[in-house]
C-alpha cells in the first residue's frame, strides 16, 4: 500500500474515529442523566467534552462530576470553535504535519468557511506541489464552487493528481464529469 493510500486512509479513519467517539460519548452522557430529560436537538459543550475532553486538554476527557454542575451549556457552534482553535494551534505547533492541515482546511470546509478552506489548500499546494493528497482535497472544495474559473481549476488540479497518483484515476475521472456537467449547465443558463 502506498504512503498516500495510507494518508488518505488514516484521514478518513481519523474522521470515522473522531465520529463515533462523539456518538459514544453522547450516547454514554445521556444514559447516566435521568431517564425523563430528552436529548437535545443540538449539543452543547457539555456534550461536546464528554465526546472529545476538554479544550484546554483536548487529549483529555473533561472531568465528568464537575460538567454535571454547570448550569449554562453553550450552542455547539462555539464548542466547535474552540475545537477548531485547538487545531489551529496543532497546526501552527507542527506547520510541517501537511495531515493536520489539510484535517483543518476539511473542518473549515465542513463549518461552512470555505474562504478560510480553499486559502489554506492553496498554501498547502504551493509548500507540497507533490502530494496528491493535497490536490485532490484542494479540487474536491473548489468544484463545489459555483465560480466557472473556480470550476476549471478543479479540474486542472485534478489531472496534476492523477499524474502524481494514477489509481485515484477512476475518482478524479468521476468528479471531473460532475464538473463538466456543471460547467455544461452554467453555460445553458
Amino acid at each position: 500500500m502506498t504512503i498516500s493510500k495510507l494518508r488518505i486512509l488514516s484521514i478518513v479513519g481519523g474522521i470515522a474515529l473522531l465520529s463515533a467517539s462523539f456518538a459514544l460519548g453522547f450516547i454514554a452522557g445521556s444514559q447516566s442523566q435521568k431517564a425523563s430529560i430528552k436529548t437535545p436537538a443540538t449539543f452543547s459543550s457539555l456534550d461536546m467534552e464528554r465526546a472529545f475532553g476538554s479544550a484546554n486538554s483536548p487529549s483529555k476527557p473533561a472531568d465528568h462530576a464537575a460538567m454535571q454542575g454547570s448550569a449554562t451549556q453553550e450552542p455547539a457552534a462555539l464548542s466547535l470553535g474552540s475545537l477548531v482553535a485547538g487545531l489551529e494551534k496543532k497546526v501552527a505547533s507542527h506547520p510541517e504535519n501537511i495531515d493536520q492541515q489539510l484535517l483543518l482546511a476539511q473542518t473549515y470546509n465542513e463549518l461552512g468557511d470555505r474562504t478560510k478552506s480553499l486559502k489554506l489548500l492553496h498554501v498547502l499546494n504551493k509548500q507540497a506541489p507533490k502530494d496528491a493528497q493535497v490536490k485532490i482535497t484542494l479540487a474536491t472544495v473548489l468544484m463545489k464552487g459555483e465560480e466557472t474559473q473556480e470550476l476549471k481549476e478543479a479540474l486542472q488540479v485534478f489531472d496534476e493528481a492523477i499524474k502524481l497518483q494514477p489509481d485515484a484515476a477512476s475518482m478524479a475521472r468521476l468528479y471531473q464529469g460532475e464538473i463538466k456537467v456543471k460547467l455544461d449547465s452554467m453555460k445553458k443558463n
